[in-house]
Parts: structure tokens; sequence; C-alpha cells
């Protein structure tokens, strides 16, 4: 069989296939539309990407993972919740605390100024510096350049920082030979060539 006797022959066949079925165009219309079908009835495929892009958005900012919500809800059934236990504490007296735990009342006291520092955020915002007629004030950053290592001194000890600064008025030392630039030679007509 040559090359144009099969292709006349997958021809036919194709040809017979299509008069069975009786066309193509008839079967397109028994499926349902597609998502992608180019008739957009009512705006359906806008709100179908509309609840696509919602619901694929994860968990909203501040939500907590379910495990750890669990083990949260765990450790507050069986040991209770460190704050409240740490605010508990707070109900003694320095003097209280002290005999309890075997210290010193100046000990104690710290402890209990510890519990109570911690616990402060939960209450209390930080606020934000103020001036002198009660208008917010930027934060102030300094930067000290130069101050990366241990400068040397004459003798290959390090110098202390505080005394960085004191040779900034002395004289400098000169590390290269200064360039004569006295005009002995002119450029004019002879260009750098003397006469003699």
């Amino acid at each position: 069989m040559t090359r144009k006797q099969s292709s006349e022959a997958v021809l036919a066949a194709a040809a017979r296939a299509e008069a069975r079925t009786g066309g193509a165009e008839v079967q397109f219309d028994l499926l349902p539309p597609t998502r992608f079908h180019p008739v957009d009835h009512e705006g359906e495929h806008r709100k179908m990407a509309e609840r696509v892009a919602t619901n694929r958005r994860g968990r909203p900012p501040g939500a907590q993972n379910k495990t750890t919500r669990e083990m949260l809800d765990f450790v507050r059934k069986t040991i209770g919740d460190p704050l409240l236990e740490s605010a508990r504490w707070l109900l003694h007296t320095p003097e209280s605390l002290a005999a309890e735990l075997g210290c010193d009342v100046a000990e104690a006291f710290d402890r209990l100024e510890k519990i109570r520092s911690d616990l402060r955020p939960y209450f209390y915002a930080k606020q934000a510096p103020v001036d002198a007629q009660g208008k917010p004030v930027p934060g102030l950053t300094m930067m000290f350049s130069g101050q990366g290592g241990p400068q040397i001194a004459a003798d290959g000890t390090p110098r202390p920082p505080w005394l960085y600064l004191q040779d900034l008025d002395a004289p400098s030392e000169q590390n290269q030979r200064l360039i004569d630039v006295s005009p002995s030679v002119s450029n004019g007509d002879a260009q750098g060539r003397t006469e003699k």
C-alpha cells in the first residue's frame, strides 16, 4: 500500500464514522456548558471566580492554628491559665511571699515586681513618647561611625574609647610627598621642549 492509498483509506474511514454519528455539532449540543463557555449567563463565571478567591485566602490574620488552639485548651484545663496563675502570686505581700519561699523581703519584692512587669502589657499599652506640650516625638537614632574596633596606641596596646577623640586636634602626619607645581617648563609653542 502506498502512502497515497493509506491516506485515502483513512479519509474514507473518517467519512464513514461521521456518517454513522450524524455529525459532531449534534454531540456538542448534548454536553453541558463548562465554566469556560463563551456565554456568561448573568455573571456566573465572575461569581464563581470570586467564591474561589475568597475560599483560598487562608487563615485570617491573628487566627490560631487548630493544633495550637487545642494545645492551649489542654494546658488551660489541666494546669490552668498561666496568666491567671501568675496573677495569683500577686495576692502575697513581700513579707508573706518571703516567708513562703524562705528568702528575704527584698528578694520577694523583686519577684513580685517582675510578675507585675510581665503582666503590665496585657493591661496597659505602651505609649508613644511625647514632648512637654503632649505632641508625639519621633524616636532618636544615634550612629557612631568609625567605632567598629579598638584603636591601637603607639606602643601596641589598645586605647580606651574615651581617648579616641583626643588626637583630632593634633596635627596629622604627612604620608606622601607633595608634588612640585611650579611652572619651570612652559607648554607653549615648544610643547615641553626647552631651547638651548
